[in-house]
């Protein structure tokens, strides 16, 4: 099992959520409005740094864990067929993990 890591502007949420769905996630953790800086600028929720990100944690087997990282590659992917989209400012890591209790 891994250990997955979706970080995401927290203007994404709902497309972040319908991938997570419509790949069967069915429970996660998110915490919202989380502060930092990345490629993409900064999100720190002030006025000269609108916007805060958000962060979903979710514990999924080898084969889900590839259908939702596909799944956002390709969303990146598509954004940029299009001169008018922007790229999503989104970051996906895994790591293994092993539930204890």
């Amino acid at each position: 099992m891994d250990m997955l890591m979706i970080v995401f502007r927290a203007s994404l949420q709902v497309r972040v959520h319908e991938i997570l769905r419509s790949c069967g996630v069915l429970a996660f953790t998110e915490i919202p409005e989380t502060v930092g800086t990345g490629q993409s600028g900064p999100a720190e929720g002030i006025s000269y740094y609108p916007g805060t990100n958000s962060v979903i944690l979710v514990a999924l087997e080898p084969a889900q864990r590839d259908q939702v990282a596909t799944a956002i590659k390709e969303w990146c992917a598509e954004t940029l067929k299009h001169s008018v989209w922007v790229k999503p400012a989104i970051r996906v890591f895994a790591w293994p993990c092993a539930q204890l209790a």
